[in-house]
């Protein structure tokens, strides 16, 4: 894997150097030093992003068939400081709103907002 494959598959993911560089036992720094091309990527790192692209296409199949049952498709997206569920906590706030983007490309009409835009949403109806 080059340097350069890392670097899109983390930002088609959604992640954060930092993130990726924990879910695979790594630091940020070594991260953005493979996708400079400073560090070879060691041949591991493949199969752990397949999983990682594996789980994330989980969720985004999950999140869709949610929202296909809500009267009212809305995705709610957190900030770093707010209490996450454990899968968010688990891969960042920046990977859950890929995740929101991309089902909501599933779902005409799905809104996506944190909880206080969510809840005016819901005043608006």
């Amino acid at each position: 894997m080059t340097g350069s494959e890392v670097w899109c598959a983390r930002e088609a993911l959604g992640l954060e150097r930092s993130d990726l560089g924990r879910l695979l036992g790594n630091r940020a720094e070594i991260v953005r030093d493979w996708e400079r091309g400073k560090l070879n990527v060691p041949f591991r790192v493949r199969e752990q992003i397949d999983e990682l692209e594996a789980i994330t296409a989980k969720e985004i199949e999950r999140l869709v068939a949610d929202l296909r049952q809500m009267p009212q498709s809305v995705v709610v997206v957190y900030s770093d400081k707010e209490q996450q569920p454990p899968a968010v906590a688990r891969f960042g706030v920046r990977w859950w709103r890929a995740v929101a983007a991309r089902a909501a490309a599933e779902v005409p009409g799905t809104r996506i907002g944190t909880a206080a835009e969510i809840g005016a949403i819901d005043h608006e109806a």
